[in-house]
């Protein structure tokens, strides 16, 4: 009879479980539909758009594992538009997510807090995952096309079957070990930030054999050796993924922009089919530059407090230290190495790592930290409620063996306030929910779209080019093109999409965009670069033409680094009140370190200034820090002449200077009297 009841008592913890567990799974999944970007994007979500519907090459390190299953995916779901189904696919590998992470959460809390009830410790691992999914960075990635869902999933996967190494279900046909191997093999695959909590994993599993071995008591369970007795088909399971890689050099000549051409003599090669270019991709050599070790300091500190609180806020933030107190107080020093050390080396990269969305790859700090927060509300509930209990009845339900659960009132009143109070903190979570709905929501998120329509329905000449100096916007119009086949004619440039020096900024693609003799167009206004071209609006465009007249006052007048060539006057009679535009013709001699200013000041016969004209030229499009050695840039200033200008003779002075802080100026040289203007009298009609 007793065996029978422990039975249906396991039977209905694991019912509960397994209700709640997919219940967390499911909200989370619907909270994601619900707001669900539903349609093309802008940046890597619109390049992870197209490239696995292609199949193609994602950008370093070329994420093959999520490329084919992302192409599984788009193929055997006839649903929507590709762009939404991608969008779709994070939603559905961040919902995982979160059922995975209250698994993690359900294990440490089991195996910290044993002597709770069970239904307290199902609802603390609920709030857990449900404030882990609610977590601003994780909710946001959630719902575009992005590769931090999946990324997570092998995380808290990773964790999981960690602790599953050590303790063996009879439900399991494999062994946990092999199975974390193989997990470990296949996030290489995808997301190599992961070997950041290889060295914490180690330890872990180190220490965790080092207690079997010298009789230590370890988690309850059928007993199976860690990973590293068979070296060989461990080393297998873990390197044997890492084969997916070769699918970039096999799919490579099949990729439609692995090579662009822009002319018969210039082509564009943005994935070199080398064996050099392999690895250089695979290792995101690209990026090696941002790793900047010397840089990081308290400024990344406090970006790492600000994201921290954007997640949790200060509650969380101290619900989940005191759940790392609780691991501490109550022995798990395993669970506290596991997830500490893991903390600090993914903390430890992201201070030293300067790209600009270093934001998203806090994730895992953040799963972890929600982990914590369910340990500590839940060890924070277990004292409140000993403690009010003892002081009530002199009873608790502590350990067994303790004199307290003697009394069944004592106990009864334990059970109902904590399994009450542990269930409360799934208020946290729905906070959290509601104050970042607005803020994270890309339901009605289709900027993207409405703007590439609108350019695509443009009567641009087949060939044209569209330049932009964001990457970002120009995936939305790859995406309408490899996806639905519209305007394929079209080439769309933006810096840095090859390392070839010609590519390096805007100016110097809109320089390779012209030498092509196609149409050019800039998809927005960049205020600076009618420095280098004549821009015209032309419909929802601007299209650049080159440049070639020559100044209409040459000269040649040497400043350090830079020479002045001439420049244009208009008009040539110049009157009070009324505008004058002096169009100055600069030529760089030397590569330039700073972004300079220029003047034109118009002064009279005694120095003083009648009018003047600052601002840096090339605006922050083409500052003077880009100018190349040889070329001549435009660089037009326009004056007012003041209505009580006196008629006589005024000179034009310019120069060029750098401003380092407010109210400090350094000069380029001396300034430059370049002519003399002539100020006609006003003659009256009368």
């Amino acid at each position: 009879m007793v065996s029978k009841l422990a039975s249906a008592g396991r039977a209905d913890s694991q019912s509960l479980d397994r209700f709640v567990g997919l219940g967390v799974t499911l909200a989370a999944f619907l909270l994601y539909l619900s707001t669900l970007a539903p349609t093309v994007l802008e940046a890597d979500g619109g390049e992870f758009q197209f490239v696995p519907w292609l199949p193609g090459i994602a950008h370093p390190t070329g994420y093959p594992l999520y490329v084919l299953l992302g192409w599984l995916w788009t193929h055997l779901l006839p649903l929507g538009e590709v762009a939404w189904r991608m969008n779709l696919f994070s939603a559905v590998l961040a919902a995982l997510a979160v059922g995975l992470t209250y698994a993690v959460a359900r294990q440490w809390i089991d195996h910290t807090l044993p002597g709770v009830p069970f239904p307290a410790r199902v609802l603390a691992a609920a709030v857990s995952a449900a404030s882990f999914a609610a977590s601003h960075t994780f909710w946001s990635q959630a719902i575009v096309a992005e590769v931090y869902a999946l990324h997570t999933l092998f995380v808290a996967a990773i964790l999981w079957l960690a602790v599953q190494t050590l303790k063996v279900l009879k439900t399991f046909r494999v062994s946990p070990g092999r199975l974390l191997a193989l997990t470990i093999g296949l996030s290489l695959t995808h997301h190599r930030t992961v070997v950041l909590l290889l060295p914490a994993l180690a330890l872990f599993l180190w220490t965790g054999d080092r207690r079997r071995e010298t009789g230590v008591e370890i988690p309850p369970g059928p007993r199976s050796p860690v990973p590293g007795r068979n070296w060989l088909i461990y080393t297998a399971l873990l390197l044997t993924p890492l084969l997916l890689y070769l699918y970039l050099p096999i799919i490579a000549p099949f990729t439609p922009y692995d090579t662009l051409s822009l002319s018969e003599t210039q082509t564009l090669t943005l994935y070199d089919n080398s064996l050099r270019g392999f690895w250089n991709h695979i290792m995101g050599s690209v990026f090696t530059g941002e790793l900047q070790p010397a840089a990081a300091g308290l400024d990344r500190l406090a970006l790492t407090w600000q994201l921290l609180r954007q997640q949790v806020g200060w509650v969380g933030a101290t619900l989940a230290l005191l759940g790392l107190i609780t691991l501490w107080q109550r022995g798990r020093t395993d669970l506290l190495l596991l997830s500490g050390l893991s903390f600090v080396f993914f903390l430890a990269f992201n201070l030293i790592y300067f790209i600009g969305d270093v934001y998203v790859l806090f994730i895992p700090n953040w799963l972890l930290l929600c982990l914590w927060l369910g340990l500590g509300w839940l060890g924070l509930v277990d004292g409140i409620t000993r403690a009010f209990v003892q002081g009530k009845t002199g009873s608790v339900n502590s350990s067994p063996g303790l004199e307290a659960l003697e009394k069944r009132l004592g106990q009864r009143i334990y059970h109902f306030m904590v399994i009450a109070l542990a269930g409360l903190g799934l208020l946290f979570p729905l906070v959290l929910l509601v104050t970042r709905f607005g803020e994270i929501n890309q339901a009605n998120n289709i900027t993207a779209r409405d703007r590439w329509q609108t350019i695509l329905a443009e009567p641009m000449p087949s060939g044209a080019v569209l330049l932009s100096n964001d990457r970002n916007e120009i995936m939305p119009m790859w995406y309408y093109q490899y996806v639905e086949g519209r305007r394929p004619d079209l080439l769309g440039l933006f810096p840095l999409i090859t390392s070839e020096p010609d590519y390096a900024n805007i100016g110097r693609i809109l320089d390779q965009a012209l030498a092509s003799g196609r149409p050019v167009y800039l998809i927005k206004p960049m205020a600076g670069l009618e420095i280098k071209a004549d821009l015209a609006p032309a419909g929802a465009l601007w299209q650049a033409r080159p440049y070639q007249t020559p100044p209409a006052y040459p000269l040649d007048l040497v400043l350090p680094s830079i020479n002045l060539r001439g420049y244009d006057l208009s008009p040539a009679l110049i009157s009070p009140g009324r505008p004058i535009t002096v169009t100055l013709h600069w030529q760089a001699t030397e590569p330039l370190e700073r972004d300079y200013s220029s003047y034109v000041h118009l002064i009279d016969g005694a120095g003083q200034g009648l009018s003047q004209s600052d601002q840096r030229p090339g605006g922050d499009f083409y500052p003077s820090r880009y100018w190349q050695p040889g070329e001549t840039l435009r660089d037009r200033h326009v004056l007012t002449v003041p209505p009580i200008a006196s008629p006589g003779e005024y000179r034009l002075r310019v120069g060029l200077y750098y401003q380092p802080e407010p109210g400090v100026i350094e000069n380029l040289g001396q300034g430059l009297e370049i002519g003399s203007l002539t100020l006609e009298p006003v003659i009256s009609n009368q």
